[in-house]
């Protein structure tokens, strides 16, 4: 039986960040799709569709769109796409502008406390919703 592989679309502004994200994401069997700003992230969701499985994103993405936008938009093409967002100051916002059943991650983090997070996500969207018969 292939493997088929997960694709993740990591949103950050900071390449270092970004970098280890993608070593721990490719470590852990994930494909990822890298952007540095909201509206590239924005963009990847539209061109990728169906291909993206999970978002990360950081909140401040230095640009017009912020990480709460991206996972709106997201949410708007896959209503069940797992979030996780992160942030080292945005964190109380969460509530009021984040999407329903995301994780948020305040920064410094392990890199490894993110790919826990997508894949809770991933496994829990996986199990909520069998299949209907004949599906």
């Amino acid at each position: 039986m292939e493997k088929t592989s997960v694709l993740v679309l990591v949103a950050e502004d900071e390449a270092e960040i970004r970098n280890l994200l993608q070593d721990t994401f490719e470590d852990g069997g994930f494909d990822v799709y890298l952007v540095s700003t909201g509206e590239e992230a924005i963009a990847a969701l539209d061109e990728q569709g169906d291909n993206l499985r999970a978002v990360v994103s950081d909140i401040n993405l230095g640009g017009k769109a912020t990480g709460w936008d991206v996972a709106r938009h997201a949410r708007r093409l896959k209503a069940d796409m797992p979030v996780v967002y992160m942030t080292g100051t945005e964190g109380s916002d969460w509530a009021a502008l984040g999407v329903p059943n995301s994780i948020l991650i305040t920064k410094p983090f392990a890199p490894t406390q993110v790919l826990t997070a997508v894949s809770q996500l991933l496994n829990a969207a996986n199990t909520a919703a069998p299949p209907a018969p004949g599906d």
